[in-house]
Protein backbone atom coordinates (compact mmCIF):
# COMPACT_ATOMS: atom_id res chain seq x y z
CA UNK A 1 0.00 0.00 0.00
CA UNK A 2 1.26 3.46 -0.85
CA UNK A 3 -0.03 6.92 0.04
CA UNK A 4 -0.01 10.21 -1.81
CA UNK A 5 -0.65 13.25 0.40
CA UNK A 6 -1.67 16.61 -0.99
CA UNK A 7 -3.43 19.77 0.16
CA UNK A 8 -6.13 21.65 -1.72
CA UNK A 9 -8.41 24.63 -1.27
CA UNK A 10 -11.81 23.03 -1.86
CA UNK A 11 -13.49 20.17 -0.03
CA UNK A 12 -16.27 20.22 -2.62
CA UNK A 13 -13.85 19.83 -5.53
CA UNK A 14 -12.19 16.82 -3.92
CA UNK A 15 -15.48 15.04 -3.26
CA UNK A 16 -16.75 15.77 -6.76
CA UNK A 17 -13.44 14.63 -8.28
CA UNK A 18 -13.88 11.26 -6.58
CA UNK A 19 -16.95 10.63 -8.74
CA UNK A 20 -15.12 11.62 -11.92
CA UNK A 21 -12.09 9.48 -11.19
CA UNK A 22 -14.15 6.42 -10.30
CA UNK A 23 -16.01 6.62 -13.61
CA UNK A 24 -12.73 6.64 -15.54
CA UNK A 25 -11.58 3.35 -14.00
CA UNK A 26 -12.21 -0.08 -15.40
CA UNK A 27 -15.62 -1.29 -14.29
CA UNK A 28 -16.92 2.27 -13.74
CA UNK A 29 -17.17 1.97 -9.98
CA UNK A 30 -19.50 4.12 -7.93
CA UNK A 31 -17.46 5.80 -5.22
CA UNK A 32 -18.94 5.54 -1.75
CA UNK A 33 -18.11 6.49 1.81
CA UNK A 34 -16.53 3.71 3.85
CA UNK A 35 -15.96 5.70 7.06
CA UNK A 36 -16.21 9.23 8.43
CA UNK A 37 -15.82 11.26 11.61
CA UNK A 38 -19.40 10.33 12.53
CA UNK A 39 -21.63 7.37 11.61
CA UNK A 40 -24.15 7.45 8.78
CA UNK A 41 -22.23 9.56 6.26
CA UNK A 42 -22.50 8.72 2.56
CA UNK A 43 -21.16 10.41 -0.58
CA UNK A 44 -23.95 12.31 -2.38
CA UNK A 45 -24.04 13.11 -6.07
CA UNK A 46 -22.09 16.20 -7.17
CA UNK A 47 -24.22 19.33 -7.31
CA UNK A 48 -26.94 17.94 -5.08
CA UNK A 49 -28.38 19.54 -1.96
CA UNK A 50 -27.07 16.58 0.03
CA UNK A 51 -23.56 17.29 -1.25
CA UNK A 52 -23.94 20.93 -0.16
CA UNK A 53 -24.90 19.79 3.34
CA UNK A 54 -22.00 17.35 3.57
CA UNK A 55 -19.47 19.97 2.45
CA UNK A 56 -20.88 22.50 4.92
CA UNK A 57 -20.68 19.98 7.75
CA UNK A 58 -17.10 18.96 6.93
CA UNK A 59 -16.01 22.59 6.61
CA UNK A 60 -17.87 23.89 9.68
CA UNK A 61 -14.84 24.01 12.03
CA UNK A 62 -12.71 25.58 9.30
CA UNK A 63 -15.29 28.30 8.69
CA UNK A 64 -16.06 28.83 12.37
CA UNK A 65 -12.46 29.37 13.42
CA UNK A 66 -11.05 30.90 10.24
CA UNK A 67 -10.94 34.44 11.63
CA UNK A 68 -9.00 33.29 14.68
CA UNK A 69 -6.28 31.65 12.58
CA UNK A 70 -6.10 34.17 9.75
CA UNK A 71 -6.97 31.47 7.22
CA UNK A 72 -9.02 31.97 4.08
CA UNK A 73 -11.43 29.06 3.58
CA UNK A 74 -11.82 28.26 -0.10
CA UNK A 75 -8.57 30.03 -0.96
CA UNK A 76 -5.89 28.66 1.36
CA UNK A 77 -4.84 25.04 0.89
CA UNK A 78 -6.33 23.75 4.11
CA UNK A 79 -7.99 20.56 2.94
CA UNK A 80 -5.85 17.45 3.38
CA UNK A 81 -6.25 14.54 1.01
CA UNK A 82 -4.55 11.17 1.21
CA UNK A 83 -4.97 8.74 -1.67
CA UNK A 84 -4.25 5.13 -0.67
CA UNK A 85 -3.57 2.51 -3.29
CA UNK A 86 -2.80 -1.19 -3.28
CA UNK A 87 -1.07 -3.07 -6.07
CA UNK A 88 -3.37 -4.09 -8.97
CA UNK A 89 -2.25 -7.71 -8.57
CA UNK A 90 -3.17 -7.87 -4.90
CA UNK A 91 -6.52 -9.12 -3.63
CA UNK A 92 -9.07 -6.30 -3.22
CA UNK A 93 -9.57 -5.11 0.34
CA UNK A 94 -13.04 -5.11 1.89
CA UNK A 95 -14.73 -1.85 2.79
CA UNK A 96 -14.03 -2.60 6.45
CA UNK A 97 -10.33 -3.17 5.76
CA UNK A 98 -10.12 0.13 3.86
CA UNK A 99 -11.95 1.90 6.69
CA UNK A 100 -9.52 0.49 9.25
CA UNK A 101 -6.59 1.57 7.09
CA UNK A 102 -8.03 5.08 6.78
CA UNK A 103 -8.40 5.43 10.55
CA UNK A 104 -4.82 4.30 11.11
CA UNK A 105 -3.58 6.76 8.50
CA UNK A 106 -5.53 9.63 10.06
CA UNK A 107 -4.15 8.77 13.49
CA UNK A 108 -0.59 8.59 12.16
CA UNK A 109 -0.97 11.94 10.39
CA UNK A 110 -2.18 13.63 13.58
CA UNK A 111 -5.55 14.52 12.06
CA UNK A 112 -7.87 12.19 13.98
CA UNK A 113 -6.20 10.40 16.91
CA UNK A 114 -8.27 7.52 18.34
CA UNK A 115 -10.81 8.66 20.93
CA UNK A 116 -10.26 12.37 20.22
CA UNK A 117 -13.80 13.75 19.94
CA UNK A 118 -12.50 17.23 19.03
CA UNK A 119 -10.41 15.97 16.10
CA UNK A 120 -10.78 17.17 12.52
CA UNK A 121 -13.80 16.06 10.54
CA UNK A 122 -13.03 13.68 7.69
CA UNK A 123 -14.46 11.24 5.20
CA UNK A 124 -12.91 8.17 3.57
CA UNK A 125 -14.08 7.16 0.09
CA UNK A 126 -13.62 3.95 -1.83
CA UNK A 127 -12.79 4.74 -5.46
CA UNK A 128 -12.32 1.22 -6.85
CA UNK A 129 -10.94 -2.19 -5.86
CA UNK A 130 -7.46 -0.81 -5.23
CA UNK A 131 -7.88 2.81 -4.20
CA UNK A 132 -9.41 4.81 -1.38
CA UNK A 133 -9.16 8.52 -0.60
CA UNK A 134 -9.40 10.46 2.64
CA UNK A 135 -10.51 14.10 2.70
CA UNK A 136 -10.12 16.19 5.87
CA UNK A 137 -10.34 19.98 6.31
CA UNK A 138 -7.44 20.91 8.59
CA UNK A 139 -9.21 22.45 11.57
CA UNK A 140 -10.02 20.63 14.77
CA UNK A 141 -13.48 21.03 16.26
CA UNK A 142 -11.96 22.82 19.27
CA UNK A 143 -10.45 25.49 17.00
CA UNK A 144 -6.88 24.22 17.07
CA UNK A 145 -4.81 23.31 14.03
CA UNK A 146 -3.85 19.63 13.88
CA UNK A 147 -0.20 18.72 14.21
CA UNK A 148 0.59 17.21 10.82
CA UNK A 149 4.37 17.69 10.91
CA UNK A 150 6.09 14.76 9.16
CA UNK A 151 2.74 13.31 8.15
CA UNK A 152 4.31 11.80 5.02
CA UNK A 153 6.86 9.77 6.93
CA UNK A 154 4.37 8.59 9.54
CA UNK A 155 1.70 7.66 6.99
CA UNK A 156 4.24 5.85 4.80
CA UNK A 157 5.33 3.76 7.78
CA UNK A 158 1.72 2.86 8.61
CA UNK A 159 1.03 1.86 4.99
CA UNK A 160 4.07 -0.41 4.99
CA UNK A 161 2.90 -1.98 8.23
CA UNK A 162 -0.60 -2.53 6.82
CA UNK A 163 0.89 -4.20 3.75
CA UNK A 164 3.06 -6.41 5.92
CA UNK A 165 0.05 -7.43 8.01
CA UNK A 166 -2.11 -8.02 4.93
CA UNK A 167 0.30 -9.83 2.60
CA UNK A 168 3.23 -10.83 4.79
CA UNK A 169 5.63 -8.73 2.71
CA UNK A 170 6.21 -5.25 1.33
CA UNK A 171 6.86 -6.37 -2.23
CA UNK A 172 3.70 -4.75 -3.60
CA UNK A 173 4.64 -1.42 -2.03
CA UNK A 174 8.12 -1.69 -3.54
CA UNK A 175 6.68 -2.54 -6.96
CA UNK A 176 4.29 0.39 -6.89
CA UNK A 177 6.93 2.92 -5.90
CA UNK A 178 9.17 1.85 -8.79
CA UNK A 179 6.50 2.98 -11.26
CA UNK A 180 4.62 5.72 -9.41
CA UNK A 181 6.02 9.06 -8.21
CA UNK A 182 7.46 9.11 -4.71
CA UNK A 183 5.04 9.83 -1.89
CA UNK A 184 5.14 13.59 -1.43
CA UNK A 185 3.18 16.37 0.21
CA UNK A 186 2.04 19.37 -1.08
CA UNK A 187 1.56 22.84 -1.70
CA UNK A 188 -0.14 21.22 -4.67
CA UNK A 189 -2.81 22.61 -6.99
CA UNK A 190 -5.53 24.58 -5.29
CA UNK A 191 -8.16 23.25 -7.69
CA UNK A 192 -9.57 19.74 -8.06
CA UNK A 193 -6.75 17.20 -8.51
CA UNK A 194 -5.95 15.07 -11.49
CA UNK A 195 -5.32 11.39 -10.86
CA UNK A 196 -2.45 11.15 -8.35
CA UNK A 197 -1.34 7.89 -9.86
CA UNK A 198 -1.28 8.94 -13.50
CA UNK A 199 2.23 8.39 -14.90
CA UNK A 200 4.43 11.45 -14.64
CA UNK A 201 2.17 13.50 -12.38
CA UNK A 202 3.78 14.99 -9.32
CA UNK A 203 2.34 17.33 -6.73
CA UNK A 204 4.55 20.33 -6.14
CA UNK A 205 6.83 19.82 -3.14
CA UNK A 206 6.53 21.95 -0.05
CA UNK A 207 8.82 24.96 0.08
Amino acid sequence: MIASITRYASTRDLLSAAHVHALTRAGRHRPHAIAAWRPGVDLPAPGSADMDRLVDELNEPLIQFAADTGSRPGRSRQVWQCALRTHPDSAPLSDQAWANAARRVLAAAGIAPPGDEAACRWIALRIDDHEARIVAPLMRQDGRTPRTHQDISRVTAVCQLIELETTGSRRHTAALTRNIPTVISAQGPATAPADHFAPGRLAAPSR
